[in-house]
């Protein structure tokens, strides 16, 4: 989910005060609801640290075991895992979503499909020949999980954007435009680099996060260069956000959350993969029930109080396939979807496993069309949808 800042049609409202560089404004400018807003930021971060905080005081053993359950109920419970299937759920209760443009019926459904069986068969060949493809599927998740986590944030950012506009703030500076495009391809470069291509620590000959045989990785003391970069980054971006005039509570508080989650996956990448995923799983739990509800002139398909049973019923199948794999999960829980070999031995469940991962990719395939916001129809219909356009 990508769209651009927008600041929306004209104020309908003037605002409560004067717009003074620093100061804060909350009423009418949450983006589903102060609940469901703090929810999404405290809980994740509350989970990582008394998990992180506990495993301190614990034996080495105890503390491997508090991160696999933390990480397990940040995938599953928290939703990173689990909510995949809910774009899907989307596309058959309002189908306008999926017609928003010419010929997108036809490329998300090809294109999910094709996505299906390639991912299906790449994975399920990952547990037969595990030494050949790790590097495949490894780089895979990580590199399409984070650009879709990165780019959810930067579309809520623009959400918080829109709201602000449409309650009076005055529109982001052009600095905050240019470091809002910038953000995915920075902090994805600066997270798999750290994962990917820095040593774990600084005991010698230490692999990185992510070995995935790359062979030779950059010293430890390079992560101060990627700290730095972050750092420079967000004090460059709330400066913009804070000088700007009256800045929204709800959306400083987005852009604080965004900041821990980033920054706790460059200094402690263990902890920091319980945050992010946690994190995006939940954005996208309040997104969809928010464009599941009905609007006007909608035909009646799902009442507003079936949304939640029909997500929770929806997300059976995978939530039952994680908990079969936390009993099952053996080593380190590390990267995106935590994947270990812990269905190897099992046929049938590595069967499951592999066309569970395949939904995910099919996931990031149909989303990355239906949040295609540049796209006036798009835009259009899914602004309605989250009730922030037009109807």
């Amino acid at each position: 989910m990508s769209p651009g800042v927008a600041t929306g049609p004209e104020p309908e409202h003037e605002q409560d005060a004067p717009a003074v560089p620093g100061s804060l404004r909350f009423r009418r400018l949450w983006l589903f609801s102060p609940g469901a807003d703090l929810a999404i930021l405290v809980i994740p971060l509350a989970l990582t640290l008394a998990a992180a905080g506990a495993s301190a005081f614990m034996a080495p053993l105890a503390a491997d075991g508090a991160h696999r359950l933390m990480a397990w109920t940040a995938q599953n419970i928290l939703g990173n895992a689990t909510h995949v299937v809910l774009t899907f759920l989307l596309f058959g209760v309002h189908r306008d979503v999926l017609t928003a443009a010419p010929n997108q019926p036809r490329n998300i459904l090809a294109g999910s499909l094709a996505m299906l069986l390639v991912g299906a068969a790449l994975f399920f060949t990952s547990y037969a020949d595990r030494a050949v493809h790790l590097f495949a599927v490894a780089v895979i998740f990580n590199v399409f999980g984070m650009h879709h986590t990165l780019s959810q944030h930067r579309g809520l950012w623009s959400l918080h954007g829109l709201r602000g506009g449409q309650a009076g703030l005055p529109a982001p500076s052009p600095l905050e435009r240019r470091l809002q495009q910038l953000y995915v391809p920075l902090l994805l470069s600066v997270l798999l680099t750290r994962i990917f291509f820095v040593a774990e620590s600084a005991a010698p000959n230490a692999p990185a996060y992510l070995d995935v045989g790359q062979g030779v990785v950059l010293p430890w003391q390079t992560l101060p260069v990627l700290i730095g970069i972050w750092l420079v980054y967000f004090l460059l971006l709330f400066r913009a956000v804070l000088r700007s005039g009256t800045a929204s509570g709800p959306k400083v508080l987005y852009l604080l959350g965004m900041a821990t989650a980033t920054g706790l996956a460059l200094v402690a990448p263990s902890w920091g993969y319980v945050m992010l995923p946690g994190m995006h799983g939940l954005e996208y739990y309040v997104l969809s029930a928010r464009m599941l509800e009905p609007r006007e002139g909608d035909a009646p398909r799902l009442g507003r109080k079936l949304i939640w049973p029909a997500m929770v019923v929806s997300m059976l199948p995978l939530l039952a396939l994680g908990v079969v794999h936390g009993f099952l999960l053996d080593g380190p829980a590390r990267g995106s979807l935590s994947i270990s070999g812990g269905a190897q031995a099992h046929p049938l469940l590595r069967g499951l496993t592999s066309l569970g991962f395949a939904v995910v990719l099919a996931h990031y395939f149909a989303d990355a069309f239906i949040f295609r916001f540049r796209i006036p129809s798009i835009r259009q219909v899914m602004l309605r949808r989250l009730g922030l356009g037009a109807r």
